[in-house]
């Protein structure tokens, strides 16, 4: 037996592909596509609205918390939004081609399809022989890179030209541009190796080309292997709505993409631009220069034909790493050249395209800030979380609204669905987009590497390491961001990073083929698992199923009924705020927010101090007046004297020594309701004495609960730690303290640099507790004679950010806060 006869032993054949299902004439727009188009219209323009209100709101400056997370979650949220209003774009021009009427025109066709070394040859030998059984007359070529001996005799035996070359440049492109060069036919058809054609694959293409502008026409990419792996069904879902609603609207916009598969091509079109474009992702580049030279291009959305999926990661991540660095390569160096020779719409089209693999950067984004957030205990954004989410959902509502509506054009029943497993491979690919983007800027060479055509059963680990420790991060964040801090806006963050965690997680699951092929079998085993997928399908089938094409039906009255709802909470809302909305002063006395505000001490009766000569000849009514009143339960001061406060604009700062314990003594209800009945903002600082920590953080709950039970809203109170070294241990809770106050007036007569010298030592316990970090500090401390207080304001506040208020004045011995030991 010679060589060639032991290469042509047969192999293990491959499974045959699905059946295909296929029109037999071409449909034009009927009134059932033309409704679906309008409907969509309308349901656009929805969202578009809410979509619009949503951003008007969120752009408000006073929204922004720290700046650096506020810019990068607003960059995440733009890429997020401007790739739906994208998708709807096309949504809305979605359009079939009309073949022509009459005979269809006889063209020469030359069908052709490559090789690389490595490939499979089963596989070969299907689609060769699936060529070969095309029934539109053509000659099949077979660009063979490896002049494989096998390949050269089945070649010759089934009819099939086989071409190879020595000098090999230009990968794929090179190959097929040398097979042109002795290819005569007026059309050509270029299939990927592991695409099996249908027999009148020409049959439903050729008939476009009577119009003698059309340079291109693309037919839908399908596959037969979804089902391999968790990794291959992703890697499918990835591809739904592109060949589908999204091809479509391109073929509206004459911006249909030639892809490297399932693409005829007019020889003249080709030899315009110089043959087949080169590059790694040389099907986008040869459309943009057929394009650019005024070719047309079709899309007709059958399945014609059915390939290979990558199943594997690595044969995934080698895939998408070539598509990211050749897009960018496009964007950056082709684009700009052929800029002027596109329409509008082409511009646009190419301009966009290849920003879907910043997709990468955009994940990368959403999975640093709430680990950022929480380890420097700074959040993005100051709103309200249920304002935000008031005017978020109704937009994400008509997002998915729109999105299930856009199923409708999915080319078959098992396409739709929410596409998960596609949305977790995508997470966890960033890191290979952003390495393409990275490759680019660098100007790093990523060879041409056909994609692996075989997968494999083994566990894939290694590469999913960049995400285990992202992961691991994720958790570890969250972890310690717990233990600093429970505010909601860190309960948020936290909930964000453990999110991310569990999609990190999913997306490491996905790719672990012999795990999964396990942890499958332990499920199909047990019964109660069983029992229970059993009742999830069947929920699926006969509860879920039927329902939602009514969606689909009733989706213009869904889409008013959420417009309206949400007009009429938002006019309700601020019609509510209009009339409630807190005044700058209160917003200050409880939060710190709207600058600094200095004062001076004083104690009543009112005293020339509060208007006491600052600098020479220079009368100042401070911001902020102390006033220190006698022992007991509550505050005791008079209306009048408060009233006069409010006569020169002075918040006052009310300091007392807490005695006694009967809240239902007739001196409490009168200072509560002094308080109350002003109702206008009041700095509390109680001065508290007790035994242990416990009972003092006790003692301080019980005073605050109590005075808010009474109905006052208005107060602010003010927490000064009662010992410097043990700042943690009594602290009473971020929901009883609005303030801390650093208080270097009361104990002992000391400098003003001495001052500073024991707040920068109380500060760096404040720091090591979010809840205690993140409030506004009031500081009580010796003026410098001679120097405005103004100016020393200013120094303090510039070395210090944290304090929001500061109080001047001489030490002197006040009732002092202590713990009694």
């Amino acid at each position: 037996m010679t060589f060639y006869e032991e290469t042509l032993t047969p192999e293990p054949a491959l499974a045959p592909p699905p059946p295909l299902k296929v029109p037999s004439t071409a449909t034009s727009i009927g009134s059932v596509l033309a409704k679906q188009v309008g409907q969509m219209r309308i349901l656009v323009v929805v969202g578009v609205l809410l979509t619009g209100h949503f951003l008007w709101w969120f752009a408000d400056s006073d929204h922004i918390g720290y700046a650096p997370l506020f810019w990068l979650l607003s960059v995440s949220l733009g890429f997020k939004l401007l790739r739906m209003l994208h998708e709807w774009y096309h949504y809305v021009g979605v359009s079939e081609p009309v073949a022509p009427a009459g005979p269809a025109p006889a063209y020469t066709v030359d069908v052709l399809t490559t090789f690389c070394p490595g490939e499979p040859y089963a596989m070969m030998d299907q689609t060769l022989r699936a060529m070969q059984a095309i029934t539109y007359p053509h000659t099949s070529y077979l660009c063979d890179e490896a002049d494989d001996p096998y390949l050269r005799q089945l070649c010759q035996q089934l009819g099939i030209v086989h071409v190879t070359r020595r000098h090999k440049v230009d990968a794929k492109a090179g190959n097929i541009n040398h097979a042109l060069q002795q290819a005569t036919g007026q059309l050509c058809v270029v299939l990927d190796p592991d695409h099996v054609p249908a027999p009148d694959f020409l049959d439903q293409v050729v008939p476009y080309f009577a119009c003698p502008t059309v340079g291109y026409v693309q037919v839908v990419q399908a596959y037969g292997n979804q089902d391999e792996s968790l990794v291959a069904r992703g890697a499918a879902e990835q591809t739904y709505h592109f060949y589908g609603p999204l091809m479509m609207g391109m073929h509206a916009y004459n911006t249909a993409q030639a892809i490297g598969a399932n693409c005829t091509f007019r020889r003249a079109a080709l030899d315009s631009i110089g043959g087949h474009a080169a590059g790694l992702t040389e099907d986008m580049h040869t459309a943009l220069r057929l394009h650019a030279q005024g070719w047309q291009s079709v899309y007709v959305p059958r399945i014609l034909s059915r390939g290979l999926v990558p199943s594997t990661l690595g044969a995934f991540y080698a895939q998408q790493l070539k598509w990211a660095r050749g897009a960018f390569e496009l964007l950056l160096t082709v684009y700009p050249r052929l800029f002027r020779r596109l329409s509008g719409r082409q511009k646009l089209h190419y301009a966009t395209l290849p920003l879907y693999f910043l997709s990468g950067l955009v994940t990368l984004i959403d999975i640093a800030v709430p680990i950022a957030s929480l380890l420097l205990v700074e959040f993005p954004w100051h709103l309200s979380l249920l304002e935000f989410a008031l005017h978020l959902t109704p937009v994400l509502m008509m997002s998915l609204l729109i999105r299930y509506n856009a199923q409708r054009w999915l080319r078959e029943p098992h396409e739709a669905g929410l596409h998960l497993v596609g949305g977790l491979l995508r997470t966890s690919t960033w890191w290979i987009y952003c390495l393409g983007f990275v490759y680019t800027l660098l100007r790093v060479r990523v060879p041409y590497i056909p994609t692996p055509k075989e997968g494999h059963g083994r566990n894939e680990w290694l590469l999913s390491l960049p995400n285990l420790v992202l992961a691991g991060i994720c958790v570890a964040a969250a972890r310690y961001g717990h233990y600093l801090t429970q505010t909601p806006y860190a309960l948020l963050m936290m909930a964000l990073a453990l999110t991310n965690a569990a999609l990190l997680f999913a997306s490491v699951l996905m790719a672990q083929h012999e795990l999964l092929k396990r942890l499958r079998q332990l499920a199909t085993s047990a019964r109660p698992l069983r029992w229970l997928l059993r009742q999830a399908e069947n929920f699926l089938e006969n509860q879920v199923g039927p329902r939602l094409p009514r969606l689909r039906t009733a989706a213009v009255f869904v889409a008013f009924f959420v417009f309206t709802t949400h007009s009429l909470i938002s006019l309700g809302i601020s019609l509510w705020l209009g009339r409630n909305t807190p005044s700058d002063a209160l917003i200050w006395a409880h939060t710190g927010v709207g600058g600094v505000r200095i004062g001076q001490a004083a104690t009543p009766p009112m005293s020339p101090m509060w208007t006491a000569s600052v600098t020479s000849g220079t009368k100042v009514a401070p911001a902020v007046v102390e006033l220190q009143l006698p022992p007991a339960l509550g505050p005791h001061v008079t209306s009048a004297t408060l009233a006069a406060l409010d006569q020169q604009g002075s918040t006052p700062l009310l300091s007392w020594e807490v005695m006694g314990s009967r809240f239902q003594a007739d001196a409490w209800q009168r200072s509560v309701a002094t308080i109350r009945e002003r109702n206008k903002p009041v700095l509390l600082r109680p001065l508290l004495r007790a035994s242990t920590p416990a009972a003092y953080r006790k003692a301080w709950r019980e005073l605050v609960t109590r005075f808010r039970a009474a109905g006052d809203t208005s107060a602010a109170w003010v927490w000064t730690p009662p010992r410097p070294d043990s700042v943690a241990a009594y602290f009473p809770g971020a929901a009883y303290t609005d303030w801390v106050a650093a208080d270097y007036l009361s104990s002992q007569v000391i400098t003003p640099t001495q001052a500073t010298e024991q707040y920068q030592a109380l500060r760096l316990q404040l720091a090591q507790r979010a809840e205690l970090n993140s409030k506004p500090i009031l500081l009580l401390i010796p003026s410098r004679p001679g120097q405005p207080l103004p100016s020393q304001a200013q120094r303090l506040t510039h070395t210090y950010p944290e304090v929001k208020a500061v109080v001047f004045g001489q030490p002197q011995p006040k009732h002092a806060e202590v713990a009694e030991r």
